[in-house]
């Protein structure tokens, strides 16, 4: 039997256990608190076929007290179903509605830890709901979230909120690249921070070598139909072994380099902030060192695992979470994907590109972040015209 819920003005809509969980949330549950409740709500209700708002709102309040006590009660906000208004956020001609998920998003892009981050996205919403503010500016709901965080946490915190809450309003668009040898996480770690940082669009290098290969065939570029770990193969064979891979890769990494190029080009004419993330970025990383930010803020960072045994695991881990990706050739080709690890390692250091070594998802994510946003402050400092 379906329940079926009577609002006031005798409109019915069907109970739904993670609609009412949303609205215990804005009420001041905790997510796991809010399930709960509404999973004894639909046991509670499973007899009956309807119930008004009214009714449904005094039950949910008997089973607060039952499972949690009196005093839980006590400091929720009052109304299970205030008025069915929805707070929005506009700027200039447009406007769109208050999103905590986005809102958090921004938050943690600061260092802020996402619990944390979420819990001031939840009080700001509650607080002007209170208020009785459905109707906000994206300028003026960032101050009330600067003020919030300059107090509860140091200064330089919330000036890394300040730029990174404005990413996309930015005059030129944010790159960032993410190198390293083949099982150092830039996969993985380009999809954090682009969810982190609010970032759309990312690129990896193994597909542009793709797309490439497709236009030019094996017999007119033969290192580029190679993986990165034997692209020593079409080498000359009077080189020694080390020196044939570290030369197949340069080859094919400046090869792969011309469709960077493309996509970065791409980015600045659209004004498009990305993430390119791939083992092919050295040689155009190693150029927009030079080039500086007259089309974009580019911010390049290396990857590394500098313990040898846990980058093999990462093989093992990632063969056994992806069928597609054969481990065994990954595995038999590991001598040569650390000789490249070294390699990248050992070059970015001599360009001065920040190397970051992966061991722990979360650190390095968190580490990431704060680089790129302290970089990309120093960078739009720069640009800025000097007071006389």
């Amino acid at each position: 039997m379906q329940l079926q819920v009577i609002r006031p003005d005798n409109s019915k809509h069907r109970f739904m256990r993670g609609m009412l969980a949303h609205k215990l949330i804005q009420r001041g549950l905790s997510f796991d608190q809010a399930y709960q409740i509404s999973k004894d709500a639909r046991s509670y209700f499973q007899q009956q076929s309807e119930v008004t708002t009214e009714s449904l709102m005094s039950s949910v309040d008997e089973l607060i007290v039952a499972r949690y006590g009196q005093e839980v009660l006590k400091g929720l906000n009052s109304e299970l179903f205030p008025s069915g208004k929805q707070i929005s956020v506009y700027r200039r001609n447009t406007s769109a509605p208050f999103s905590k998920g986005l809102l958090t998003q921004s938050i943690t892009s600061s260092g802020v830890k996402p619990e944390e981050a979420y819990q001031i996205a939840f009080n700001m919403e509650t607080d002007l709901m209170k208020q009785g503010i459905f109707r906000i500016s994206k300028k003026k709901l960032f101050e009330e979230v600067y003020k919030t965080i300059s107090k509860k946490y140091n200064p330089k915190i919330a000036q890394l909120y300040k730029l990174a809450s404005r990413i996309n309003e930015l005059d030129k668009p944010l790159i960032i690249y993410i190198g390293g040898a083949s099982g150092t996480g830039k996969s993985v770690i380009a999809t954090f921070l682009a969810g982190r940082m609010g970032i759309n669009k990312i690129t990896g290098t193994d597909t542009i070598r793709e797309i490439m290969r497709l236009v030019f065939k094996k017999d007119l570029l033969p290192t580029l139909h190679n993986s990165s770990a034997k692209a020593g193969v079409a080498m000359p064979k009077t080189l020694d072994r080390s020196d044939r891979l570290i030369g197949g890769f340069c080859l094919q990494s400046q090869q792969v380099s011309v469709g960077v190029k493309a996509v970065v080009d791409r980015a600045v004419k659209e004004n498009t902030s990305m993430i390119i993330e791939g083992v092919h970025l050295l040689p155009y990383m190693q150029q927009i060192q030079k080039e500086g930010t007259k089309r974009a803020y580019h911010i390049p960072i290396t990857l590394s695992l500098l313990n040898e045994k846990h980058h093999k695991d990462r093989f093992f881990e990632r063969g056994k979470n992806n069928e597609l990706r054969k481990i065994d050739p990954l595995l038999r080709s590991f001598e040569n994907i650390r000789i490249i690890h070294e390699f990248w390692t050992s070059e970015s250091e001599n360009f001065e590109i920040e190397v970051v070594d992966n061991e722990d998802l979360d650190e390095t994510t968190n580490t990431m972040t704060q680089l790129i946003i302290n970089t990309l402050q120093e960078q739009v400092k720069s640009t800025l015209p000097s007071k006389s």
